[in-house]
């Protein structure tokens, strides 16, 4: 059966992040799974998309396409952004409103947790009388929950948004700013059955707000995996790498400490480090913490690298370290998988939930460094352990492939348009 949604496109960086690629994997096949999307988006966000995935436009040219502009107005004062914030989102949904009408669309679909696009699908649902929905897979710290603080609420939410490190620098307004958003989108998605990409990411939320309902796509995050030899390399090039955007959230200055410990045994074992440069600041500060360990000729930066290229290096990589805090599902880790190359990392909730029973990711108790040198030493020990983790993990990524993936949110949409009918009815 065919479906007609809206889908709010919106690509506010030109770096590529795993809700980018979910998103860009989900409309590649899509018409071919039988969903018709109606695609809203804006001329910034397009030139972004096409930056990383130079073919954007040709996949969105399966599609109706609807261009709106989109003009960001700063206030003089700090206090008014808010106001002006949510001027734009009621703009926002009376135009998704319009198109939905217009189109006859069968469900409005917000493709992030962003407080502007979940708001705005709410709005619009109650303007048109269709129903919305949200995929959450938040990859940022203040969505991850406070577990001392338990749900929260307005009495509370300062004190949440104080412990993450995302807000450290921030002025007080700002933080007010975050905590009025955040608590924003907690209430809004009360309102639909929300989508989620990983179990892990319901059970994050039922800490912040018990209320919301979701559904878990299975898989929720795929691979393509003609892109993946069969074959598994003689010889290594590296003996561990790390790949992930390079945030102080994935672990990126824990790469220092777990790989002076590691050398300790392994004078000579090399670790490259992949990635997008997000804030220019914090791979400077990385680069200065390298060398004041002396570990210039064992910590090789290698930045960002053409698809083709990282997934060779990981192929050619003994292991790959991944001492990530933050994560709503673990791209990294079955790309890492389907490489054949086994993984060590933290045992945050998404690598527990969607990797546990996979014996190629060794996990280890979060911002435990020695516990994750010593698996990596391990690893490096024994060649035999290795050649067979390989193989478990090129066994474990056959499970995911971007076509189930679509299926199984086809299905979750077909799941939240009938939750939307019985209310009504």
């Amino acid at each position: 059966m065919n479906l007609r949604p809206i889908i709010l496109v919106t690509f506010a960086y030109s770096s590529l992040s795993g809700g980018y690629k979910r998103l860009y994997e989900i409309l590649k096949r899509g018409k071919s799974e039988g969903i018709d999307y109606v695609i809203i988006t804006d001329s910034k966000s397009c030139e972004n998309a096409v930056k990383i995935f130079p073919d954007f436009m040709e996949i969105l040219g399966e599609y109706k396409i609807i261009k709106r502009g989109f003009k960001k107005m700063d206030a003089l004062f700090p206090g008014l952004n808010q106001v002006y914030s949510y001027k734009r989102i009621l703009n926002l949904a009376l135009f998704i409103s319009k198109v939905a009408k217009e189109e006859d669309a069968d469900l409005i679909i917000s493709p992030g947790e962003g407080t502007m696009g979940v708001l705005a699908s709410y709005l619009a649902s109650i303007f048109c009388s269709k129903p919305w929905t949200a995929i959450f897979q938040p990859t940022v710290d203040l969505l991850q929950p406070s577990y001392s603080i338990g749900p929260l609420n307005p009495l509370n939410i300062l004190t949440h948004v104080n412990s993450k490190t995302s807000a450290n620098n921030l002025s007080l307004i700002s933080k007010i700013g975050l905590s009025i958003d955040l608590l924003t989108l907690l209430k809004t998605a009360e309102r639909t059955t929300v989508l989620a990409v990983s179990p892990s990411v319901v059970k994050d939320f039922q800490f912040l707000n018990p209320r919301i309902k979701f559904i878990t796509i299975t898989p929720g995050n795929g691979i393509d995996l003609s892109k993946f030899s069969d074959e598994l390399p003689e010889n290594l090039g590296y003996h561990g790498v790390f790949f992930a955007r390079l945030l102080s959230e994935k672990g990126l200055f824990d790469l220092v400490e777990i790989w002076k410990q590691v050398i300790k045994e392994f004078p000579n074992a090399k670790l490259a480090v992949c990635g997008i440069t997000e804030k220019a600041e914090v791979v400077k500060e990385f680069l200065k913490e390298v060398n004041n360990n002396n570990l210039n000729d064992n910590i090789k930066f290698l930045g960002q690298q053409h698809e083709t290229k990282l997934f060779s290096i990981v192929k050619n990589s003994c292991l790959t370290v991944y001492p990530s805090y933050v994560d709503s599902f673990s791209l990294v880790t079955l790309e890492s998988l389907a490489c054949g190359t086994p993984v060590v990392a933290y045992d945050i909730p998404a690598i527990r939930t969607n990797f546990g029973k996979c014996e190629a990711v060794l996990r280890c108790p979060t911002k435990d460094k020695r516990r994750m040198a010593e698996k990596i030493i391990l690893m490096l020990e024994n060649e035999n352990l290795r050649i067979m983790l390989s193989k478990k993990a090129k066994e474990y990524s056959t499970n995911y492939n971007w076509r189930n993936v679509v299926r199984a949110e086809k299905e979750a949409y077909f799941k939240v348009i009938e939750y939307f009918r019985s209310k009504k009815d």
